[in-house]
């Protein structure tokens, strides 16, 4: 059973910005080679065994459906020195291949782009896709890890803005 809210899409955007979340880059690369590029908040681990995330995105973003036609996907836990990378992967209107122009990266299995200076990766092969709301839940199930050794501190998003991890020392 559904009940109308007594709150607009503001406010509840506004109330959900008070829980503080890391800030990752999604690329893919679809049957034919168009490229997705997009920033996403919206990530989680979600078994150990199998290795398995998840991820949502927005049915409206422009990389809607380049990424739902990827069999492969990567994703990129940003440190925090990639602001700029968060901010240009999240402009609207501009193809995959737009965003990731200008950004260093190499083409990883399948032609998944890859964004080697970010300081952990995770692949693998799209899973299950589950329509909520607006959104979509990507489950993904990982097959390739990188970690890069820095003190860099990861890049997290709350109330709106790029911020550093409270207490975040490495």
């Amino acid at each position: 059973m559904t009940t109308e809210p007594l709150f607009d899409s503001a406010e509840f955007r506004q109330v959900c910005g008070h829980f503080p979340t890391g800030v990752t880059a999604v690329t893919a690369t679809a049957p034919g080679g168009a490229m997705a590029a997009l920033t996403v908040n919206s990530f989680t681990s979600v078994s150990l065994s199998p290795a398995k995330v998840l991820f949502c995105v927005a049915t409206a973003s422009s990389s809607f459906k380049v990424l739902i036609a990827a069999d492969r996907i990567a994703i990129h836990i940003l440190g925090q020195d990639q602001e700029d990378i968060a901010r240009r992967f999240a402009t609207s209107g501009l193809s995959g291949a737009e965003k990731l122009s200008g950004v260093a990266w190499t083409p990883g299995p399948d032609g998944v782009p890859l964004l080697p200076g970010t300081p952990a990766i995770l692949a693998g092969v799209r899973d299950e896709v589950i329509t909520s709301g607006d959104h979509v839940i990507v489950l993904l199930d990982v097959d390739h890890v990188h970690l890069k050794p820095t003190k860099v501190p990861a890049l997290s998003f709350y109330r709106g803005r790029f911020v550093a991890p409270t207490g975040a020392t490495e």
